[in-house]
């Protein structure tokens, strides 16, 4: 098994109750060091990366060879990995996920099944006491956020609509390769994080990031983004939970909305941005727009994803 026990906690509350599994992943760690690995991401653990560099290259050879779409592919194969053990079954759903379970899907299950398998158990060799240890790392994060999670979250539904908050998340914590990152699988209502022992940068605690991941959760649902293309809407969402999520932080003193943290959190959470855009001015616009007139979430994801082209 490349699972470590769930652990649940509630937020009680006059918000709706927000429950969050937590699950620590073998197979999630190294596919999410993998997939950092790929985009040529800063390593902060150079000897795990390192025991991962020859089956992530196998990996993604396998990719190229079978001409799959990869920012799609490894949206969905990060989110499916930590709930399905049998690797076959793992890239059957996920390239049906990716391209549709056509003749070139079928004929890439063994390839990618036994490049996952490669991947996980150099993984295993590299962290033998992995689950034990993401366990122990995430006991701050667990404990920051039955702390003062509930408060962030209510605030980012006051500034922008109740319906965005989703009632269930599973948090998959996974080994701090890069030093902090983590993404928000939209489809399946799940999000991935470094569980670090410490705040990489105390100006952007772990928990504000981990909120800006659940905070992006409902924004797959139709009412809000069927007018944003399915592949650009998780970079749509990243971006357009930062400053209400930023704002809430403020309100509950964790962390300022400004420029400058802004583009600190743009920076160290990894979020992509086209070079000849001033993603920083484009967000504090945008934002001040939706709050002067505050239009239908749906109506500003719409704006938002016009603007950044």
């Amino acid at each position: 098994m490349s699972h470590a026990p769930q652990a649940t906690t509630s937020a009680p509350g006059d918000m709706k109750t927000i429950e969050i599994c937590w699950q620590a992943s073998m197979s999630a760690s190294c596919l999410h060091a993998a997939e950092g690995l790929c985009r040529r991401r800063t390593v902060v653990d150079q000897a795990f990366a390192e025991a991962l560099t020859e089956p992530t290259a196998q990996l993604a050879a396998a990719i190229k060879a079978l001409e799959l779409p990869a920012a799609r592919f490894w949206r969905h194969v990060t989110a499916l990995c930590a709930g399905i053990d049998n690797n076959q079954q793992l890239a059957e759903i996920a390239l049906r996920k990716t391209i549709g379970m056509g003749d070139r899907a079928k004929a890439a299950i063994p390839r990618v099944a036994l490049a996952i398998t490669e991947l996980e158990n150099a993984g295993r060799a590299a962290a033998p006491k992995l689950l034990e240890e993401l366990a122990l790392r995430g006991e701050p994060l667990k404990m920051q956020w039955d702390a003062r999670g509930r408060g962030l979250l209510r605030r980012v539904a006051q500034i922008t609509d109740e319906r965005l908050m989703v009632e269930r998340t599973e948090v998959v914590l996974v080994h701090p390769t890069f030093g902090g990152g983590g993404a928000a699988h939209l489809p399946y209502n799940t999000v991935r994080i470094e569980a670090l022992l410490a705040n990489a940068n105390d100006a952007l605690p772990e928990m504000v990031r981990l909120g800006w991941y659940i905070a992006q959760l409902n924004l797959n649902l139709p009412m809000f983004s069927e007018q944003v293309p399915a592949d650009r809407l998780p970079h749509v969402a990243a971006l357009a939970m930062l400053p209400p999520v930023l704002t809430a932080a403020e309100h509950v003193e964790l962390a300022r909305c400004d420029a400058d943290t802004l583009q600190s959190a743009l920076d160290a959470w990894d979020v992509r941005v086209p070079q000849d855009l001033d993603m920083t001015a484009t967000l504090l616009d945008w934002w001040d727009t939706f709050t002067d007139s505050r239009p239908a979430w749906s109506t500003a994801l719409v704006a938002l994803d016009r603007m950044i082209g």
